[in-house]
């Protein structure tokens, strides 16, 4: 037979390990965002500004609707979707982790120097 002073231990580190497990759940993460971007021959992305959130999975969508290869590149977040043809989609899917704002460019030669690039932006 168990003391009532051992269930009573018994019972408030049940308590204690419980209320330690909920403290220590961590924090809801955004859901996350498909980005739809085309990439032309005009050497421009539509839309040229795309936004997400820290801790956010995003999957970004090129659609390349030129005859040229393009790319989707963000150096700082290490994203790198290389080689998508003309009339083909390809995704890219990654979860930033910082705030900023940052550069995204197309890396096939000469591409970004026309222009090809956009922004990034990723809130807390």
């Amino acid at each position: 037979m168990i003391s009532k002073s051992a269930f009573a231990r018994a019972f408030g580190g049940l308590a204690l390990s419980l209320a330690l497990a909920a403290c220590s759940t961590p924090a809801a993460t955004p859901a996350g965002v498909s980005l739809n971007v085309a990439g032309s021959d005009s050497f421009k992305y539509e839309p040229a500004t795309l936004t997400a959130k820290v801790g956010q999975a995003v999957t970004v969508n090129l659609q390349n609707k030129g005859n040229l290869d393009h790319s989707f590149v963000i150096d700082e977040l290490g994203v790198k979707l290389e080689t998508v043809k003309a009339g083909t989609t390809q995704p890219v899917t990654f979860t930033p982790t910082t705030a900023g704002t940052y550069t995204f460019y197309c890396d096939v030669p000469g591409h970004k120097a026309a222009g090809m690039t956009g922004t990034f932006t990723v809130t807390p």
